[in-house]
């Protein structure tokens, strides 16, 4: 057999022995996966914005103290579920809650604003305060001027919950480049031990509203282990179709919450997702089931409701359409026929989906 004819076997062989999770791999890899170097260079920005917010309060006492050692990252690229571009970041800055409680209609609720035991608290005065409320308003706009001052050359504005700090590393005619949202936040654990901590983050109003970003890293760590590594790689699948089948139209909060209701249920009942192909199967219907009601309960007691979007019924069609015929790709591959299945994820990916 001549040297050619063997390569054209090889090759052959390959793509008949190539299953769709290597293919998804491969997808994941060309056009999902957000590239190393960019994410050593969004870490030095982000640290460097943290470093000046802490120490803020030392250039200027009016300023609010940074809780020590308790800023974080956030949002999809803390939980390794971004995808391509990398054009945000979330930074949560919790302040210290000196001399500060957590009133809710007039009752002052039983929970406790973590503290490095400071004196005086600035965030009682008219700067950050309308009379004895702390202001989220008055906070986001407020660290909008201090960042501008900072980054006089950047883009830098109030966002409703954050304050948006666009850089112009990565800009293109598609993407806004790196940008981080800071979120300004207090940390809260109850006083009697029970029940669990969480942070107040601005509402986009005047008001204050529950999360936890660091218990969303903590189930998604969990689900990684539990699920032969395959979690993120289906949240990022799925979050990519969305990108580019729906224009991004489904929150992509909302697309991860499903998938790991879904998988967290199996985890539950020990049964480990795998291979790929069927996690993103299972991602598919777990996200369809979300969407037609419309939003979904959060990780956090009494924090917002998770709503799925601006969506139209021409969109979950387009959503069912999708779902069934990832699930038909799959069962096709259980049965061993690998080139429909191939098809099948084909129709639902387009052409980007690698041969």
């Amino acid at each position: 057999m001549s040297a050619s004819n063997s390569e054209l076997w090889r090759t052959l062989l390959e793509h008949r022995t190539k299953t769709s999770s290597t293919r998804f791999e491969e997808l994941l890899t060309s056009a999902i996966n957000i590239p190393d170097g960019i994410r050593a260079i969004a870490s030095v920005s982000h640290q460097n914005l943290r470093d000046f917010l802490r120490k803020e309060c030392e250039r200027d006492s009016t300023f609010p103290a940074v809780l020590k050692d308790a800023d974080f990252l956030g949002g999809s690229f803390a939980r390794h579920t971004k995808v391509r571009p990398l054009d945000d970041i979330d930074i949560y800055i919790p302040l210290d809650g000196a001399n500060l409680f957590y009133y809710m209609h007039g009752t002052v609720l039983p929970y406790r604003l973590l503290t490095d035991g400071m004196q005086w608290n600035p965030l009682l005065t008219p700067r950050w305060a309308n009379g004895s409320f702390v202001s989220s308003a008055k906070v986001v706009n407020e660290f909008t001027s201090v960042l501008r001052r900072k980054f006089p050359q950047t883009k830098v504005k109030p966002s409703g919950q954050a304050v948006s700090v666009q850089m112009t590393y990565g800009e293109t005619s598609e993407s806004s480049g790196l940008g981080f949202d800071v979120v300004p936040c207090f940390s809260l654990v109850p006083q009697s031990g029970e029940g669990g901590s969480f942070y107040l983050i601005p509402d986009g109003g005047d008001q204050w509203i529950r999360t936890n970003p660091l218990r969303d890293a903590g189930i998604a760590d969990v689900l990684q282990q539990n699920h032969n590594r395959n979690f993120r790689k289906v949240v990022k699948i799925v979050k990519y179709w969305n990108a580019e089948e729906l224009d991004g139209k489904l929150n992509s909060y909302f697309i991860e919450l499903a998938i790991a209701r879904v998988l967290w249920d199996k985890a539950v009942k020990s049964e480990p997702v795998n291979p790929l192909s069927y996690g993103v199967a299972l991602g598919f219907w777990g996200v369809q089931q979300a969407a037609l009601l419309g939003s979904q309960d959060p990780w956090v007691p009494e924090a917002p409701k998770v709503r799925a979007g601006i969506i139209l019924a021409g969109d979950l069609l387009q959503l069912k359409s999708a779902t069934d015929l990832a699930c038909a790709a799959w069962e096709d591959e259980k049965l061993g026929k690998l080139a429909t299945a191939v098809a099948g994820w084909k129709r639902v990916f387009g052409d980007k989906f690698p041969d």
